[in-house]
């Protein structure tokens, strides 16, 4: 009888055998409505839930990439959840991220690609287990959950993580007054990427005044990896603001409510996927509830 996703979670958390974690994801990314839910790991402090998101091309995985280099130097253990388009073919993920990532990785760093597999939001929606089974191993510090290319409506990725930092680049014109009314509205740190482009300046401008102080306008050079450790810096500072004003319970209290709801959808779209629609609407209804509960049984 093959390992259960439990098992193999508590295979890597003693052995650190990789092959063990990304098992027991590929389990949970096939059927996440059918995991079983997982408890945090303890101690302190605390894993730091990161998201990264913005529009396609703006650079978030280079951005991502330099992110854990400058974790790792300060000894702290990063894991990446890399969340890709689906492939229009196979349905899977097209591993864009994972191959721009895959040169800082050493034994303090996991990367897992993931395709969105057309879910709404550019967050596929198994990540929210994927990201909880990692955290609850106890072997990382911060977790990165980096978004397919969104746009100012995908706000999925804050009922995941603790401090979402959106990216922009410049030259975004109007688009920058359009995002205020979605993402921007709930990111934590806002960053200008590509800041040695003309136009850098004034979308950060753009941005202060807008916001009028109320999150982080921060900019970088991912590339070269110019202002990434103030970055990071500064995502240190957010997450213990968090934690010290008693805002991190809230946010994580929101993000397990979150998940109950993902999951629970998940479950009854897979049951959904099985009842035929040419019959009466009781009929359906009293096929998916037998529908549900074989599907809870097994």
């Amino acid at each position: 009888m093959p390992p259960s996703v439990a098992e193999l979670l508590r295979r890597y958390r003693e052995t650190g055998q990789t092959i063990a974690l990304s098992r027991a994801l590929s389990m949970i990314e096939a059927a996440p409505a059918r995991v079983p839910e997982f408890s945090p790991a303890t101690g302190d402090p605390l894993v730091h839930r990161i998201g990264v998101t913005g529009p396609g091309g703006a650079g978030k995985s280079t951005l991502v990439g330099r992110l854990i280099a400058s974790y790792r130097a300060t000894e702290r253990r990063v894991a990446v959840l890399a969340i890709d388009p689906s492939s229009p073919i196979s349905g899977g993920s097209v591993l864009g991220d994972r191959v721009r990532m895959d040169r800082v990785s050493d034994d303090g760093v996991y990367i897992r690609s993931l395709a969105t597999r057309r879910a709404p939001g550019a967050v596929a929606v198994a990540a929210g287990a994927m990201l909880r089974a990692i955290e609850s191993t106890g072997r990382f510090d911060v977790i990165v959950v980096e978004t397919a290319g969104a746009g100012q409506t995908d706000v999925a990725i804050a009922g995941l993580v603790d401090t979402v930092v959106l990216l922009t680049v410049p030259g975004l014109g109007d688009a920058v007054q359009a995002i205020k009314a979605g993402i921007l509205e709930l990111a934590d740190i806002a960053v200008v990427n590509m800041a040695d482009r003309p136009g850098a300046e004034e979308t950060a401008r753009q941005l202060r005044s807008m916001l009028d102080g109320h999150i982080k306008i921060l900019t970088t050079v991912a590339a070269d990896g110019r202002g990434v450790d103030e970055l990071r810096a500064q995502l240190d500072a957010t997450f213990a603001d968090l934690a010290h004003t008693g805002q991190l319970a809230v946010r994580r209290d929101a993000q397990a409510r979150n998940q109950l709801f993902v999951t629970a959808s998940a479950f009854l779209d897979a049951c959904v996927a099985d009842i035929p629609v040419d019959q009466p609407l009781s009929d359906m209804v009293g096929a998916l509830l037998e529908e549900a509960a074989r599907r809870w049984r097994t």
